[in-house]
């Protein structure tokens, strides 16, 4: 005799023991035999989303909603497996349909919101966490969802805030850990991102993020050795991962080991012809060497693959300079900023090539917008300082020497360009005080400099 119950515990067994082929020969031939169980079809489209046939899967589910239409379940797993297939706005269409059935569904909520988060949509899937957390207020996921959303408003606080409740709830939580360790490098407090990798790699250190994320604050904060630990590990971990050979190769670049560097980079271009930052750094990697038009080649590589790449432009900029094809490294620097209208670097940069070039009064714009974007960049009241002497404007020189050693203590050229203009003012003593902080700056010793007001 037929027992419907005992082949489901059969086929749920079979499941349970990750025997997913012969779940789904048993489940399939339940519903030959009771073809409205609905558990054996939502079995069996579970089964076959383990195997990874996500068609077969939607097929199980949409099976249910033919007699059952106002089943919200079915609904939800069809979304999330279109989730799977990389198609979201269905996904978007099934979780809103669960919702209508089920408006307190925190699942369809939530996955509603992971997937117009895919898509760009911020403010929606904002919208929708929200709702995940009214329906669910200790669902640890939801949380760590909306910190990345605020982490996209770049409301890192909030974002904090919000994996300090997902740990609250989940204190094992490695995606909130790892998150809050992101969100706390944002805010330069790397001491206690570290300890957030530092978790996460104690729950699993099998982790290779957490190792790719503790690397980089050992870079910035130039640990070097311990990032190449870190970076190393990772490849060990994962190595299929582009990100850590091109983040291994930049350690050695800092460590003058460029032959290391090249190889890391190369490896990268092995894993992945189309990723155009490995191309930026084997280019950086040549230019170091004394290979600019290697280099070149490499960034020409770079902006071939992502036209919009601005870090492409940037360097090729750098090295169109160096090979004195001033018109050229123009253009570059004008690229990026099209992409990029506040970017302080290029406008500098900008302005080299035009002093280089005679073009004064151009050049003086470029650092008068630099420095308007970013008032604390030494280079370029630097840089303005050297133009205005040039014209003959000398007390505007000083000033702009005087405002780089405020903000930059211990850069001697600065210094050595304000004794210079000291002298060409006639002031003879202020050129001596100049000389005397250099001769202090080549043996060792620091210069401390009020901050202007």
């Amino acid at each position: 005799m037929f027992d419907e119950k005992e082949f489901l515990n059969l086929g749920l067994d079979h499941f349970r023991r990750k025997e997913y082929d012969q779940a789904i020969v048993t489940l399939t031939r339940l519903i030959e035999l009771s073809p409205k169980c609905s558990e054996a079809y939502y079995c069996c489209g579970n089964a076959c989303e383990m195997l990874g046939q996500l068609s077969q899967a939607i097929e199980c589910y949409s099976s249910v909603l033919e007699f059952s239409p106002t089943e919200s379940v079915a609904f939800y797993n069809r979304g999330c497996v279109y989730m799977k297939q990389g198609e979201m706005q269905k996904a978007i269409n099934e979780f809103t349909q669960a919702i209508q059935l089920k408006p307190d569904y925190s699942e369809a909520w939530y996955n509603r919101g992971m997937a117009s988060f895919t898509l760009g949509n911020i403010d929606d899937a904002f919208d929708d966490y929200n709702q995940a957390i009214v329906h669910n207020a200790h669902d640890a996921d939801a949380y760590v969802a909306r910190g990345l959303a605020h982490i996209a408003q770049k409301n890192i606080d909030a974002a904090i805030d919000d994996y300090n409740r997902a740990i609250e709830y989940a204190p094992n939580h490695l995606k909130a850990h790892g998150n809050r360790g992101n969100a706390l490098e944002l805010k330069k407090q790397y001491e206690e991102a570290v300890r957030e990798y530092n978790i996460v790699i104690g729950l699993n250190a099998d982790d290779y993020r957490a190792y790719l994320n503790r690397g980089y604050v050992d870079f910035v904060t130039e640990h070097y050795e311990q990032a190449l630990a870190d970076y190393s590990k990772a490849i060990e971990l994962n190595p299929a991962n582009v990100k850590a050979f091109c983040c291994r190769g930049n350690v050695y670049t800092k460590l003058n080991k460029h032959q290391l560097a090249l190889k890391d980079f190369e490896r990268a271009i092995e894993l992945a012809p189309q990723n155009s930052e490995a191309f930026i750094n084997r280019g950086q990697a040549k230019l170091a060497m004394g290979d600019p038009d290697g280099a070149l080649d490499d960034f020409n590589e770079a902006i071939k693959i992502t036209p919009s790449n601005t870090k492409a432009w940037y360097n090729r900029g750098v090295t169109h300079a160096k090979l004195g094809k001033l018109v050229q490294a123009l253009d570059d620097y004008s690229e990026v900023l099209k992409h990029v209208s506040d970017d302080a670097q290029a406008y500098c940069y900008r302005g080299v090539v035009h002093t280089r070039m005679g073009n004064m009064d151009e050049a003086i714009k470029d650092y008068n917008r630099s420095i308007e974007i970013a008032p604390e960049y030494a280079i370029a009241w630097y840089n303005r300082g050297l133009v205005f002497r040039f014209q003959g404007n000398y007390q505007e020189a000083v000033d702009n020497f005087t405002r780089t050693v405020q903000l930059s203590p211990n850069y001697i050229p600065a210094y050595q360009n304000r004794a210079v203009t000291y002298n060409m003012l006639g002031q003879k003593d202020l050129a001596e005080s100049d000389l005397v902080i250099i001769d202090e700056l080549e043996n060792g010793k620091s210069v401390t400099q009020p901050v202007l007001t």
